[in-house]
């Protein structure tokens, strides 16, 4: 099938009790691609580059997009122990696994729970950690122009049309408020970090492959080196001039690096 014919379709499933939106699309072998907490839960122009190679499964975490159920989440631990029940509800017994900040976080507590669900795992600029001396800045903040400083290298690129609102008049605002008050539910606090991950990090088994934007003005370069020194088999690669929002700045590097990571011997 041709990059120009890939077809992608969304639905709704039941797992575990929580009505949650899947878009799947592509061809090849399985990926998990969990969404940060700007909730890309629509197609993007990089979901679309990742299926030409690979039959890419997007959910919306609870609370998320059309995904019901946050009232039965509490933390990202419940994400997770929520991505063990989708895996079963789709037959999925073993993935590789891409995590872009809040959703990165999530694949961490996965592999953690269930390290036999995990292939590989690649985490984009994760959420998760507390750091003294690397503070993780403000997140929820009402001032669209400030946000979009915060989180792309240069706030007038082309990329952030596609990644978040650009005005209250934006008709994706409803979304993006939604998903605001999911990951508040989740990561308010304590915020944005879980105070348990670094005493499990070792338990990680499977590979790690972690991408860092190195003007990331939200979560400091430092965590992803803390990470990549604390989890026994990652590796860490630094994106130059390139924010937070790293998916939608470095398409094409992106994906490209994915490929690499999830084909290598």
């Amino acid at each position: 099938m041709s990059a120009r014919t890939q077809t992608h379709e969304t639905s709704m499933i039941d797992v575990a009790g929580k009505k949650t939106q899947v878009t799947i699309g592509g061809s090849g072998p399985p990926l998990l691609y969990l969404h940060s907490a700007g909730g890309e839960t629509e197609w993007t122009a990089f979901h679309q580059m990742l299926s030409e190679h690979f039959t890419v499964y997007l959910p919306a975490h609870p609370g998320f997009a059309l995904s019901s159920g946050l009232d039965q989440v509490r933390d990202v631990t419940d994400y997770a122990w929520h991505y063990v029940d989708l895996l079963a509800q789709l037959g999925l017994p073993r993935v590789p696994v891409v995590g872009f900040s809040l959703g990165a976080w999530t694949g961490m507590e996965l592999a953690i729970l269930r390290p036999a669900l995990v292939e590989r795992l690649l985490l984009v600029n994760s959420a998760g950690l507390h750091l003294p001396g690397a503070p993780v800045a403000e997140l929820f903040i009402d001032d669209l122009d400030e946000l979009r400083r915060l989180l792309f290298f240069d706030p007038e690129s082309p990329a952030v049309a596609e990644a978040m609102p650009s005005s209250l008049d934006d008709p994706r605002i409803l979304l993006w408020v939604r998903a605001r008050e999911a990951t508040a539910r989740v990561g308010w606090n304590p915020y944005l970090h879980n105070p348990r991950l670094p005493d499990h990090l070792r338990r990680i088994e499977c590979p790690v492959r972690i991408l860092w934007g190195r003007e990331d003005r939200l979560l400091p370069l430092a965590h992803g080196q803390y990470l990549a020194e604390q989890i026994p088999r990652a590796e860490l690669r630094v994106f130059e001039q390139c924010g937070h929002m790293l998916p939608f700045e470095k398409p094409a590097e992106f994906v490209a690096e994915v490929r690499r990571f999830l084909t290598s011997p």
